[in-house]
């Protein structure tokens, strides 16, 4: 009796654990493929080239990247007797120090140029300044720029720079 028992046990646990063999079958046997990619994140990549003359100094900025397009911006630094006036299409500011470029700069794109331009606070004469100590002195006028990538909407409108992050 006692076998008997055993048998019709464990041939109800075969059947319990056989109902279930259909369904981890078809799990491990299923293959699913996929095209293209996304890429997770690409880091924008610019160049700067600087074209200098005595009073001036043209800027402009190209985005090298690969697949990220990006917003740019551009602060000027030079000496306290120097004035700077920076100006170029596409440009705006200086809002807090810094010229925004007002265009979303595509991949292979450069933005157009940004001029500054450089004034003495004072003019010297030969009683404030003899031995004319500002007359044919270097003077290191230093560019940084920054570039974010663009952000867009739901409808694919490019969203404002976010400079904070």
């Amino acid at each position: 009796m006692k076998r008997k028992q055993w048998v019709v046990t464990t041939l109800a646990v075969m059947l319990v654990l056989g109902m279930g063999v259909g369904t981890a079958w078809s799990y491990f046997t299923d293959s699913t493929w996929a095209e293209g990619s996304v890429p997770i994140s690409v880091k924008p990549t610019t160049t700067i080239t600087e074209e200098n003359t005595p009073e001036t100094k043209t800027i402009r900025i190209r985005n090298t990247g690969e697949l990220t397009p990006v917003w740019v911006r551009a602060r000027v630094y030079a000496a306290a007797e120097l004035n700077p006036n920076a100006s170029g299409n596409s440009w705006s500011g200086p809002i807090d120090s810094w010229y925004n470029y007002e265009e979303v700069l595509e991949v292979g794109e450069e933005t157009e140029p940004l001029t500054v331009k450089f004034e003495l606070k004072h003019v010297y004469d030969e009683t404030e300044n003899p031995e004319g100590a500002h007359d044919g002195e270097e003077t290191n006028i230093v560019v940084v720029y920054e570039t974010v990538p663009v952000t867009f909407d739901a409808e694919g409108n490019p969203m404002d720079a976010n400079w904070n992050d």
